[in-house]
Formats: structure tokens, C-alpha cells, sequence
């Protein structure tokens, strides 16, 4: 009778993502022209077919993730109290559920919920179902092996009860556990003795009756589906996961994933040796080996040196050579994930770190390579992997997934989850070669020198690399992805020589902008009451009121090389000034006026053509150049400089006051001549300082600041002066072409 794993399996819920606290990043691309998007060709292959590993692109820092590709598959065989059993009868006979409260498992049979169902009846369990009452292919049998030369069986130990527990998390009630023999006569092949049992604890726990073993040496095997501590659900395969030991001193055998690799370690260790050690002499060696190569380090037990040869540190642990006396002792079946100790903590990583590919195949494939790996020379020297993961826990990390995998860890309530989140931090920080993390690095923003990972960044602020950066916060004791403001503002210093409302682009996001704020020291987001936007001329036209009438006060289009008065406009420059004019084309009559130069002249003859008419331009004084030059021939530097920082007082008039003499001499006085839309037509040199007071301060144009973004006024943009009948004035920068500014 298989008892009910359709009620099991039958809820897969869709993948489940995590939130990110910081957007996608650009795969690895070399500074000489490497690929931006995509990173390389085998990015996804490497992580495998059920990768849950999303593309970055240049967005911006860290890409979005999937704790786990595997279908998030609910555990409907559990139930918090008898009562809530369903009723027991025909339809259902054979079911079972796990009743959390008793931890006892109830069976339906005959009619009625039953828990001594395997003590009376008995069960047994076949690819992760229980199955009640015995089945001939899954009770323990006994061969022809372990005869010595009399032809007498010898037992080497009678009445052994072998119990452990099954990890991954936990292995799921109807899980098999298998344990064979080895012969080791036979270099160990495995004999024709094989014991079986069942797992129906909601633990992961298992106990087999007495038997008596032949071999000490066995291989001890489960079979089942296990709690998933990434997604909260199940598996949803089948997962084998096995432990090469020796029984000869000790009963207690724990499966889970360190058993697991380490089982190949252990196997060459004794091959190594001729098969004339005993598997227990060499079980804490292929430990230390298997911990040693995902750099984790217990104090007393692996943070010495290894005989088998120095290997290379890298970041967050060091490197290792000679030989040592460890002073703690232990082996991987006796590590349990809730023991809550170092071991534990470690265990907990590792099975992290191997579900990278998801929770079956793909997952035991990849702690069977690394084994494989470990097993050659006690190392896993595949740096492209290691970097590969390095990059998914990172992600997980800055993702908050960490504290996802602790919370379903804790909420299986079977006992304290250690610090495992510490392991997973120094794994990715030690491959990514960050130095320790501590209060004389506090504040450190530094780039990913990994050249194997996709986030490598050949410099800082490497061109088409990456934008995710990491900074070293001594207040949390670890390395965490900087935010814009960190990375970006990194090489601007924070001293008294920077000016009060500095602005600066980020160093990595350079569509940013940053301010200095010289009273804290230190720079600030820059919002829109820093930096005001051009907008367009025709915007500003539509948005007039009733009562409002606007004068455009323009820089003119593009001029040829002859900067004198009788310098032209380029044929580029006179297309421009038409395209303005043909979006004021249902505006009515406009009034013109210039500089008296040439080329202002046909700016304003442009923008008439455009709309329709003619210009008739009249020449104001106002519009010189020179309008703000109070004495000599200052550089633009100067006059930027003077505009925003006030500089220079011998060579320029007040800014304000000229300002507003302008606005009240040549446009409120002048309002008789003035229509609903009227464009001046100047220079640079006068445009510029009266945009930067018409939007206190606000538009970029700090050609001055050789550090900042160095913008110039473009042709055709300058300030709309918007005035009603009752002479109230607003302003609003404006650009007749696509953008305001423009690099010299």
C-alpha cells in the first residue's frame, strides 16, 4: 500500500524571487572593447542547465535573482495537530501525515489514524513514498560474504543499531537509507550484505533494528526528497546522498552533504595508502581537505597547514603549507545542521553553496565534480567555478536571500542555526580578493579584481564594465555592495577646498550628479532644487496663461570660425534657427529683436522664416555681449566662475542687480512693442550669467570647474522671461535645440 505522496507532490508554486537592493549590473567586459552585454558565451551554461542566475546588464549594480530555478513544492503531508487530520476512510486509505505537535506520523488504515502502524504492521518505502507492511525488495538481506577460511561466518560486531540523521535540509518521512557493506578484502567493494530502513520521523532522523555487521566498513545511503532551506518547500527530485564510513567504534552516522563529498576524498585516501588504513584513520583528514577547499576555517581543527602542499590564499583567508596538530576532533557524520556550533555553520554553508544549480541533478553533479576535484590533490582548484559561485552568493547576499535562507532554516524548529552567513561572505569576498574587512579599512570602496568573475571591472571606474561597487562597513563587520553615493563620490574628495554646492557627475553612474555640502564635508545626491533642466521653447509657449506673454532670450544657432560682428550663421546654424520657428507657426505675429551682430541678425530671420512671417528685428543695446563686462576682456572661466561663485567683482557687475536692470529696462518698459511670444537674440557671454540667475543657480553651466562637467551654453538656449500685465516675472531656462548645453 504506497501511502499518499500525490497529496505531496501535488503543489508546485511558482519560482520564488527575492527583492534586490540594488538593480542589474554588466557582465564582465574588458576595458579594450569586450562584450557589455552578456558577459561570456558559457555564462549561463556554467551554472548549469536550472541555473537561478539572471543576466545583468548595464543598467545598473546587481542583477535580479532567484533564490532557487527548482518549483517551490509544499510539504501537504504535514499537519500541526490531530484534529486537523482529515477524515481517514476507503478513498483514502494508505495515507499518511506527519502530525507536527506529537512528531509522530498518523497512517489511515482500515478506517481510522493509526501511529503504531509501523511498530504493528510495519512499513517500508520505495523512491521517497512509505509503503505499509513489509516489501520483499526492501527488507534487510544477508549474503555468502565475510566467510573466513574455515567457512565460519565472522561477525566483527553483533547488535549493531546504526541511527543518524538525513540532510539536506531534512530528509522528508519515506525516505530510504540504505546501508552496505564493503569488502575489504576487495578494496572495498561493496559485499552482497545490505541493510534497509525507513525514515518516518519529521527530522530527518533515522534508526535501524539490530544487526550484525561482517565489515565494519559501509556505505550508508538515503534516498528522498528533502526540505529545501532555499525555497522553504521540497525538492522536487529525488536526491541520493551517501557517507563512506567506519562502524567499528560507533553506531551514530549522519548523511548529508559534507558526507557526501567527502566520501570521495575518503576513498582515495585509503586507495592511496594501499587500502592498509582503516577508514577512520583518514575520515578527519578528507573533513579538513573538504572544508579547507571552500575556505572555511574552525580554530583548532583546520586553520593550520596541510602536508599535501602550500595552497595560494586569496582575499578573506590565507594560504596554507606544512603540517599541524589539529586540537579539536571530528568527522562529517557527526556534524548535524542544527547543532549550532562551527561545523554546523559550515555544513549549513556548503549545502548552500552546492544548490547553486538547483536541488537535483544538477546539484549532485556539481558536489560530485568538486569532490572529484578534492579527491585528486585536496584542493578544488577550479578557479572559473569558484569565481562563478562566488558571483551567485554575492547576489544572494546583497539580495538580503541570506537572511530568506535563515528564516526557513529557523522556522523547521529543530534547533539553534548557527553563523553560516559569516562562511558564505568569506567565500565570495575571498574570491573577489578584498582584504579583511576591519576598522582601519572602514569606508573602502573598491571594484571586483577577479578577472574569472562577471563583475571584474579592469579599474575603478573602468569604461563598460560592471557599476557594482563594495565597500568595507566596519559597523556590520563585512564587505556590502556600496550605494551610489559611495561609489561614485570615491576620488571627489571632502575637504575645504571644494566650494559649497560643487557639483560633480558620479565617478561610476555618470548620469548622477552629486553636490558638495562644504559645511558637513561631504557630498549629497543632487535633486531637482540643485540642477534645474532646460526645457523646450515650445513647452514654455504652450504652458503661457491667459494674462502671460514670454520673451525668449536666446544664445543665437550655430556661427562659422569669424567671431567678429559680421561673422554668419553656418547653413547648420540657419536650419536650426528654422526649426525653432516652425513650432511657433500658429503663434500669431512675434516680435525680434538682436545684438546688432550678423549672425543674431539671421538667427532671428530663421526662427520668422520658420513660423511664417517675417522678422523686422529691432537691435537693443541690452543684447551686447558685454552686458555683464564691467571692465577688461575676462576669460569664460571668469565669467562662470563670477556668475556662480561671485568671484572677480572688478570685472563683472553685480549679477542680480545687472539682471534685473535687464528685465525692467529692455522687457517690462518695452511691453508697448512686445506680443503673446518675442524672441531676443544674443550672445553667450550675456545669456549665460542671466540663465544662471534666472534659475538661481540652478542649471549646470560650471565651465569653471575643471573637475565638473564643464558645460557650456549651447546655441539657441537661454531664459524664457515670462511676464503678465501687472508686471509679475518668472523664468524658466529653456533650449531650442535637444539639449540646453554643450561641451566647448
Amino acid at each position: 500500500m504506497v501511502l499518499g505522496m500525490n497529496c505531496l507532490r501535488k503543489c508546485i508554486f511558482p519560482l520564488m524571487w527575492v527583492g534586490v537592493a540594488l538593480a542589474a549590473a554588466a557582465v564582465f567586459a574588458a576595458c579594450d572593447g569586450g562584450k557589455s552585454q552578456g558577459g561570456p558565451d558559457d555564462f549561463n551554461e556554467d551554472f548549469g542547465s536550472g541555473n537561478s542566475y539572471s543576466r545583468p546588464n548595464s543598467s545598473s549594480s546587481v542583477p535580479d535573482v532567484v533564490i532557487s530555478d527548482e518549483p517551490m513544492v509544499e510539504d501537504t503531508t504535514e499537519v500541526a495537530d490531530v484534529k486537523s487530520l482529515p477524515k481517514c476512510e476507503s478513498k483514502n486509505e494508505g495515507e499518511t501525515f506527519f502530525v507536527a505537535k506529537e512528531n509522530v506520523l498518523y497512517f489511515c488504515v482500515g478506517g481510522e489514524w493509526r501511529s503504531d502502524v509501523a511498530e504493528t504492521v510495519g512499513v517500508s518505502c520505495k523512491d521517497g513514498s512509505l509503503i505499509v507492511g513489509a516489501s520483499d525488495d526492501l527488507v534487510s538481506t544477508a549474503g555468502g560474504f565475510g566467510l573466513d577460511s574455515t567457512g565460519v561466518m565472522v561477525y566483527r560486531r553483533q547488535g549493531v543499531v546504526v541511527a543518524g540523521v538525513a540532510e539536506k535540509g531534512p530528509f522528508l518521512h519515506g525516505t530510504s537509507v540504505t546501508v552496505t557493506e564493503l569488502d575489504s578484502l576487495k578494496r572495498l567493494a561493496d559485499s552482497e550484505r545490505v541493510h534497509r530502513t525507513c525514515i518516518t520521523s519529521g527530522n530527518g532522523s533515522y534508526a535501524f533494528d539490530a544487526f550484525d555487521l561482517v565489515s565494519p566498513y559501509v556505505r550508508v545511503e538515503v534516498n528522498g526528497y528533502y526540505k529545501n532551506e532555499l525555497t522553504g518547500g521540497l525538492s522536487s527530485e529525488l536526491v541520493t546522498l551517501r557517507n563512506i564510513t567506519d562502524l567499528t567504534d560507533h553506531d551514530s552516522v549522519n548523511v548529508n552533504m559534507l558526507t557526501h563529498i567527502e566520501s570521495i576524498r575518503t576513498m582515495k585516501l585509503v586507495d592511496q595508502s594501499g587500502y592498509n588504513s582503516p577508514i577512520r584513520s583518514v575520515k578527519e583528514k578528507a573533513l579538513q581537505d573538504v572544508l579547507y577547499s571552500f575556505g572555511i576555517k574552525i580554530s583548532g581543527f583546520n586553520d593550520g597547514s596541510f602536508s599535501q602542499g602550500g595552497f595560494g590564499g586569496f582575499g578573506g583567508f590565507g594560504g596554507f603549507g606544512g603540517q599541524t596538530t589539529a586540537t579539536k576532533s571530528k568527522t562529517a557524520d557527526r556534524i548535524g545542521m542544527f547543532d549550532g556550533d562551527e561545523f554546523s555553520a559550515a555544513l549549513i554553508a556548503v549545502s548552500v553553496m552546492l544548490q547553486r544549480n538547483g536541488s537535483g541533478r544538477e546539484m549532485l553533479a556539481l558536489a560530485d565534480s568538486i569532490g572529484q576535484k578534492i579527491a585528486g590533490n585536496g584542493n578544488w582548484d577550479d578557479w572559473s567555478s569558484r569565481a562563478r559561485l562566488a558571483d551567485w552568493l554575492m547576489v544572494l547576499d546583497t539580495s538580503n536571500a541570506y537572511q530568506t535562507i535563515r528564516n526557513n532554516l529557523e522556522g523547521m524548529k529543530l534547533g539553534e542555526v548557527a553563523d553560516f552567513e559569516s562562511i558564505l561572505r568569506d567565500f565570495w569576498t575571498g574570491n573577489y580578493q578584498f582584504p579583511a574587512c576591519n576598522a582601519q579599512n572602514n569606508g573602502m570602496v573598491t571594484q571586483v579584481i577577479n578577472s574569472l568573475s562577471s563583475f571584474f571591472a579592469c579599474s575603478y571606474a573602468c569604461e563598460g564594465a560592471p557599476k557594482v561597487r563594495f565597500t568595507c562597513d566596519a559597523e556590520l563587520g563585512r564587505w556590502r555592495a556600496a550605494t551610489d553615493i559611495e561609489k561614485d563620490t570615491v576620488g571627489l574628495g571632502a575637504d575645504t577646498s571644494k566650494y559649497d554646492g560643487a557639483i560633480r557627475p558620479g565617478v561610476i553612474n555618470k548620469d548622477k550628479s552629486y553636490v558638495y555640502d562644504a559645511s558637513k564635508k561631504q557630498w549629497r545626491p543632487a535633486t531637482s532644487d540643485d540642477i534645474m533642466d532646460f526645457t523646450a521653447v515650445e513647452d514654455v509657449y504652450k504652458s503661457l496663461g491667459d494674462d502671460e506673454s514670454v520673451v525668449f532670450v536666446l544664445r543665437h544657432a550655430e556661427r562659422t570660425n569669424e567671431t567678429g560682428s559680421k561673422g554668419h550663421l553656418t547653413d547648420n546654424g540657419k536650419a536650426q534657427s528654422k526649426s525653432v520657428g516652425t513650432r511657433f507657426a500658429g503663434a500669431g505675429r512675434m516680435y525680434f529683436a538682436y545684438s546688432g551682430y550678423t549672425r543674431t541678425l539671421e538667427t532671428c530671420e530663421g526662427i520668422a522664416s520658420g513660423a511664417g512671417q517675417g522678422a523686422n528685428a529691432e537691435v537693443l543695446d541690452g543684447l551686447d555681449g558685454n552686458w555683464f563686462v564691467k571692465a577688461g576682456d575676462p576669460s569664460i572661466e571668469q565669467l562662470t566662475s563670477w556668475a556662480y561663485k561671485e568671484g572677480y567683482n572688478g570685472s563683472f557687475y553685480d549679477l542680480e542687480l545687472r539682471s534685473k536692470e535687464f528685465v525692467s529696462t529692455y522687457i517690462l518698459d518695452n511691453r508697448s512693442k512686445l506680443q503673446k511670444v518675442n524672441f531676443y537674440v544674443s550672445h553667450d557671454m550675456m545669456v549665460l550669467p542671466l540663465t544662471v540667475y534666472a534659475s538661481q543657480k540652478k542649471v549646470d553651466l560650471r565651465y569653471f570647474d575643471t573637475m565638473g562637467s564643464r558645460n557650456w551654453l549651447n546655441f539657441l538656449a537661454g531664459v524664457a522671461v515670462i511676464f503678465d500685465s501687472a508686471g509679475n516675472v518668472r523664468y524658466v531656462p529653456v533650449r531650442g535645440l535637444d539639449s540646453g548645453t554643450m561641451k566647448l
